[in-house]
């Protein structure tokens, strides 16, 4: 398979250019804002130059950028005073990301990462502007490549006109995409980023004009504040739903033949490609209203990935039904089996982990009850609140074996369940502090494959002979 050298879309000078002005963009404010009228004069004419020098670039790094497929290749050519020339076998490719922005969207376009066995700080390879037809193109010719290496496709004329078998499609009810909306944690976000845009610019608001038009807020009851605080939470909240349902509008995963392709997105479409033999782990987690409500979210962890993507963690069913998890499982990843069965942990455990949460809040309540008496009194009912957590996190604990899987249970603040196989595990083991020896109990600890990083999963207070349990029964695959 041979492509001719071909160039990106001309919009790729445009995002080249806004890429690079973006680095500029904050110094150039600066100087413009703090510097005198004589240096002002010289600051224009300076920025005008580099402007220019910008544009130049961004049209000359377009030009000099060629890409094609050969030898089983992905062969990229650039660089303007220093050619280079980049050869990616596709045997090393895992995975091909679309995404389209907005400046993209307008003019049908798409950005395509490539991402590599190794995985990094940055993707292997980035097109930032190509027709969707070619993206596609591109995907079809690296799978069919594929496909020839490892012979699994039959040696024999395919009818083009004969129609190709349905491939197992997910995607996200109205109702479903409404949950997640309206159940997810954004409205944190949304008034971190209010509070951090008003710190930056609080020197050009007049806090105290505004303060003196509201006067009458410096008198007002406390109910009012309530209502007033009810409120700002409210529109937070509506904010994060908005960018929830825009995020993940129109959800769906595709069950090709070795790989799930997810996509998403309205304002930003995004298409990932995960390779199959790629996922490490099934993630599935309830946040405490998710729980209540009957939901839960399906996160895949895969190998590979770089720092720039949204990291080794990909959401796999964004909120879906507890109930409904075992059969999307058997349907899109029949590797992966959920049990409601498990190994829970030994009755002495509970109050280890009513502890660990009691302590912090007492650490907390009695210096505010002592100084801001009576309303620090208020604080108190931080006690029985952890309590109730640690009980929580105690309740949802435990394990399971099944086969070659390993099945986790336990809950930090949303209660998590990971499914593992063991061919999947990098390293397995178990730690005993004094006081859990007292009670004859152990941490237990399993690392996966996740990233460019890592990731671990624990479970505190294991009984001494289930851990035995877990250790032999991972050790059998090692002597294998």
């Amino acid at each position: 398979m041979m492509f001719e050298p071909k160039r990106i879309h001309p919009v790729g000078m445009i995002l080249s250019f806004l890429k690079i002005i973006k680095s500029y963009i904050l110094p150039v404010i600066l100087f413009f804002f703090f510097g005198n009228n004589e240096f002002n004069l010289y600051f224009i004419i300076g920025a005008s130059c580099l402007f220019v020098i910008i544009v130049v670039t961004s049209i000359l790094d377009w030009w000099k950028f060629t890409y094609w497929i050969e030898d089983g290749e992905l062969r990229i050519k650039h660089g303007l005073f220093i050619k280079k020339k980049r050869y990616i076998p596709i045997e090393r490719i895992q995975s091909i990301n679309t995404t389209a922005g907005i400046i993209q969207q307008i003019f049908q376009l798409v950005k395509v990462q490539i991402e590599t066995a190794g995985g990094g700080l940055e993707a292997e390879a980035v097109l930032t502007a190509i027709k969707k037809q070619e993206a596609d193109r591109i995907q079809n010719a690296i799978a069919m490549h594929k496909r020839d290496v490892s012979k699994q496709i039959e040696n024999q004329d395919v009818d083009q006109n004969e129609e190709k078998p349905q491939l197992p499609t997910f995607k996200m009810e109205p109702k479903d995409l409404f949950v997640a909306a309206s159940t997810s944690s954004g409205i944190g976000v949304i008034i971190s980023a209010i509070a951090a845009f008003f710190s930056q610019f609080d020197e050009f608001i007049p806090y105290e004009d505004l303060l003196d038009r509201f006067e009458i807020l410096t008198n007002a009851s406390f109910t009012l504040y309530a209502v007033l605080v009810f409120i700002a939470f409210f529109i937070a909240w509506i904010l994060s739903i908005i960018g929830v349902l825009l995020k993940y509008a129109y959800f769906t995963v595709i069950k090709a033949e070795n790989e799930l392709r997810i996509s998403s997105g309205i304002f930003e479409k995004r298409q990932v490609s995960i390779p199959i033999s790629r996922i490490q782990a099934i993630r599935i987690v309830q946040n405490p209203l998710r729980q209540l409500l009957g939901y839960a979210t399906v996160y895949i962890e895969s190998a590979g990935g770089s720092a720039g993507d949204e990291g080794a963690s990909t959401i796999l069913f964004p909120v879906v039904p507890k109930k409904a998890i075992s059969s999307l499982l058997s349907q899109y990843l029949p590797l992966f089996e959920n049990s409601e069965k498990m190994q829970r942990l030994p009755k002495r455990s509970i109050q280890r982990y009513m502890f660990r949460k009691i302590i912090p809040a007492l650490i907390i309540c009695i210096p505010v009850s002592y100084f801001l008496a009576p309303w620090g009194f208020l604080s108190l009912i931080l006690i029985p609140i952890s309590a109730y957590w640690g009980y929580f996190s105690y309740k949802d604990a435990g394990w399971n074996i099944k086969g070659n899987q390993i099945q986790l249970g336990f809950r930090i603040i949303s209660k998590t369940t990971v499914l593992i196989h063991r061919n999947r595990l990098q390293s397995f083991k178990s730690k005993t502090s004094y006081f859990q020896r007292r009670k004859s109990l152990q941490t237990f600890e399993v690392w996966i494959k996740s990233g460019i990083i890592g990731r671990h999963f624990t479970i505190k207070d294991l009984e001494e002979n289930d851990l035995s349990q877990l250790g032999n029964w991972y050790s059998y695959s090692r002597e294998k």
